[in-house]
C-alpha cells in the first residue's frame, strides 16, 4: 500500500508544477499515432523502397511481395472464366438451334393434325411428331440446366480471379499515410509470411504532447485552450493547443474519496503541437505551459 501511494505522489510531482507567470506549467512526452503496415499475401520480398527515417506519401509502394505466382493464379482464373464462356456461347447457339427445330415441328403437328381429322394422312406420322417434340422439348429443358450449370460456375469463376486479383494487388504494400518510416522489418529477398508488420509509420507533422493534470486544476483546462511546448536545447517554444482532456482518471486509489485523497487524481490531456520541419520526435520529454483562461 505504501508503494502504491509513493508511486502516485511521484507521478503527481513528476506531472506538474506551480503555476507561473506564464500560465499552468506541466511536463509531459511527445506522442504520435504509430501505424502498423503488415503483409496481406505471403511470399518473398522482391523489392523493398524505403528505409527508416525516409518520408513517404500515402499510397506510395513501399514493398512488393513476389508476384509470379499470384500473376500465374490469377491467368489460370482467367482462363477457367474464358472456357466457361466459351461454353456458355456454344450451349446458347445449340439451343438456339433445338427452339428452331422445335417451332418447326409445332407448326408440322398442327398441319399433321388437320390433316388426319381430314383423313389425308395416318395417325402414325402425327404420332412421329409428337414424340420428336417430346424429345426436342426434352433436350431444351437440359440445355436451359446446363446454362444454369454454367452461370453457377461462372459466378465462382469470377470470384476466384478477383480474389486472385485482389491477392495480387495485397502484394504491392502502400503506404496508408503520408509520414515518416520510423521502423523497416523487412530485408529484400527475405521470406515473408502473411500477417507480419514491415513497416511502422508516423505523420511526424502535427505532434502530441501528453501530460497530466490533478482534478483540483483540470477546470482550469479546456478544449481549444492555447499552450507553449518547451523542449530542452531549443530556446524558442512551440505553440499548440489543447485538442484532448480524458473523461477517467488515470488514479483512484479509494473508492471513497477524502480530499486528500482527491489531489491524487490525474487526468491525462493531449496537446497538439504543430511540427512543420520535423523537429519534435516521439519520446522527447517536454515542458507545456497551458495559458490560464480563469
Amino acid at each position: 500500500m505504501r508503494l502504491l501511494i509513493a508511486a502516485i505522489t511521484f507521478l503527481f510531482i513528476m506531472s506538474c508544477s506551480d503555476t507561473s507567470e506564464e500560465g499552468l506549467k506541466f511536463n509531459g512526452r511527445l506522442e504520435t499515432t504509430v501505424v502498423s503496415l503488415s503483409a496481406k499475401t505471403a511470399g518473398t520480398a522482391d523489392s523493398v523502397f524505403f528505409d527508416e527515417g525516409d518520408l513517404v506519401n500515402n499510397g506510395q509502394v513501399l514493398a512488393v511481395i513476389e508476384q509470379d505466382r499470384l500473376q500465374l493464379r490469377a491467368a489460370q482464373r482467367k482462363a477457367v472464366l474464358d472456357e466457361l464462356e466459351a461454353n456458355k456461347r456454344n450451349l446458347a447457339a445449340q439451343l438456339k438451334q433445338v427452339q428452331s427445330r422445335l417451332a418447326f415441328n409445332e407448326k408440322m403437328l398442327a398441319k399433321t393434325e388437320r390433316l388426319v381429322s381430314n383423313g389425308a394422312t395416318t395417325s402414325q406420322n402425327l404420332d412421329e411428331l409428337q414424340t420428336e417434340n417430346t424429345v426436342l422439348k426434352a433436350q431444351i429443358s437440359g440445355l436451359h440446366s446446363s446454362r444454369e450449370m454454367i452461370e453457377s460456375k461462372e459466378a465462382q469463376a469470377v470470384t476466384a480471379l478477383k480474389l486472385a486479383e485482389l491477392d495480387l494487388k495485397d502484394s504491392r504494400l502502400k503506404a496508408s499515410l503520408k509520414g515518416m518510416v520510423l521502423n523497416r522489418y523487412i530485408e529484400q529477398g527475405e521470406l515473408v509470411n502473411q500477417g507480419k508488420v514491415l513497416f511502422d509509420l508516423a505523420d511526424l507533422s502535427e505532434m502530441e504532447a501528453v501530460i497530466y493534470i490533478p482534478l483540483n486544476r483540470l477546470n482550469k483546462v479546456k478544449i481549444g485552450t492555447k499552450a507553449s511546448v518547451y523542449i530542452d536545447g531549443i530556446e524558442q517554444p512551440f505553440e499548440g493547443s489543447v485538442k484532448h482532456i480524458a473523461s477517467e482518471s488515470e488514479f483512484t486509489p479509494k473508492t471513497i474519496l477524502t480530499e486528500e485523497t482527491r489531489t491524487t487524481l490525474v487526468y491525462a490531456v493531449k496537446v497538439s503541437v504543430p511540427n512543420p520541419d520535423l523537429k519534435l520526435k516521439i519520446g522527447m520529454p517536454v515542458d507545456v505551459v497551458i495559458e490560464d483562461e480563469n
